[in-house]
């Protein structure tokens, strides 16, 4: 990807270190250190990093003011954070920095997040001009599932919609299991995989060619790639929001639609992948605990300014009788419901013992027309009205495997 990148680096040691690490035949760096002369040329350039600025401004002002001059104000930030204090990247992030890197950096992180930034960018400004559906339906895109409270659906959600993504994007569809402790999204589709996002972030190689990255994910009979979770939770601490970001940023230029369960976890490796989604999903219980949990997950999110894309609630009917009224969840909420899932005590029990998806398994069951409905929010209209026909049976025994 060509790119021409602005520095503000008023140290030269510092200076020097950010373009010979980002020197490239693809990318054009330029270092000033006054910010009058970086605030004057921003808007010329694909991306700007804001690395050490005068004792007599901050960071926070200098963004305030790219963000106020209409020819700057959509121009990508990156922050350098100078240490790995976690409240001055999140202060950097609530100063409206796009992306934050820690010093000490590592070369290839740098380049990986200044091209995942310029793409999402670049996917954010086509939407913008094109209109259409949330997500499009010519770019790359990258739809994360998320929620604070584990039991709320958010596998069968990601699985399902990965699936139908998968009709219009054979081979170019990816999930990608970030519930690092307790995955199932393979055995939500009946995989047993031989290899998982634990070796995949133990092979340096493959985190940074795309070609080597693809053999990692296991193909599905749907047509839909898996980058299964590390098979035991004592793995989880081993993939680090250094690896999420690579991955992300690998899973962009192999994949045309990546769709990313998040789990329940709310770190670093969160952050990154909500500041690379141009959708996150949020499944919701339609009872109090569930509720508050969600609140105080917005709360957070919006002191971080951590989610990039838009953001759609999915209420859940997982009980027998109406607990609570939509119109009291969005109150509570203080946002609209995207998608209504119905109680139904078979059909998604049926699909997560079988290990076949309800879109597959109960095509014209009314489940899967809500979450083709869902798809057409997210992926486009045109992922509607396909119902393929239901997966062949299969002999299995307990736990969905088969014989």
């Amino acid at each position: 990807m060509q790119l021409s990148i602005l520095v503000l680096a008023t140290d030269r040691v510092a200076a020097a270190a950010l373009a010979d690490a980002l020197a490239g035949p693809d990318h054009a760096i330029t270092v000033v250190a006054r910010p009058d002369e970086f605030l004057a040329a921003a808007h010329g350039y694909s991306l700007v990093i804001l690395d050490q600025v005068p004792a007599d401004t901050t960071v926070a002002a200098i963004i305030g003011a790219l963000r106020a001059d209409p020819a700057s104000v959509s121009v990508p930030v990156l922050a350098v954070a100078q240490s790995a204090d976690l409240e001055e990247r999140i202060a950097l992030l609530v100063a409206s920095a796009d992306d934050v890197i820690t010093k000490p950096f590592d070369r290839a992180e740098l380049n990986g997040r200044v091209e995942a930034l310029a793409l999402h960018f670049r996917r954010s400004q086509s939407r913008a001009i094109g209109g259409g559906a949330i997500g499009g339906s010519d770019g790359r895109r990258v739809v994360s599932l998320f929620s604070p409270k584990g039991g709320v659906g958010t596998t069968t959600i990601a699985t399902n919609l990965a699936l139908i993504a998968a009709e219009r994007h054979p081979n170019r569809t990816l999930i990608i299991d970030l519930d690092l402790s307790f995955g199932q999204v393979a055995s939500h589709l009946n995989l047993q995989p031989k290899q998982s996002l634990l070796e995949l972030v133990r092979d340096d190689g493959a985190l940074h060619d795309p070609e080597l990255f693809r053999t990692y994910a296991i193909q599905h009979s749907s047509g839909v790639h898996v980058l299964a979770a590390p098979p035991n939770p004592g793995f989880a601490s081993l993939v680090t929001g250094e690896h999420v970001e690579l991955i992300l940023t690998r899973a962009l230029e192999t994949y045309d639609v990546v769709v990313v369960d998040a789990g329940a976890s709310l770190d670093d490796r969160m952050l990154a992948i909500f500041s690379r989604s141009d959708t996150v999903i949020l499944p919701v219980l339609p009872e109090i605990p569930a509720l508050n949990s969600v609140h105080l997950l917005l709360d957070q999110l919006a002191e971080t300014g951590a989610v990039g894309g838009t953001t759609l609630f999915v209420l859940n009917n997982a009980f027998a009788r109406e607990l609570l009224r939509r119109t009291d969840i969005e109150t509570a909420l203080g946002a609209k419901i995207a998608a209504e899932l119905p109680y139904d005590p078979i059909a998604y029990l049926k699909a997560v013992n079988e290990g076949v998806p309800v879109v597959s398994g109960a095509p014209k069951s009314i489940p899967a027309e809500r979450l083709r409905a869902l798809a057409g929010l997210v992926f486009g209209e045109d992922h509607v009205a396909t119902v393929p026909k239901p997966a062949p049976k299969e002999k299995r025994g307990r736990f969905g495997r088969r014989h």
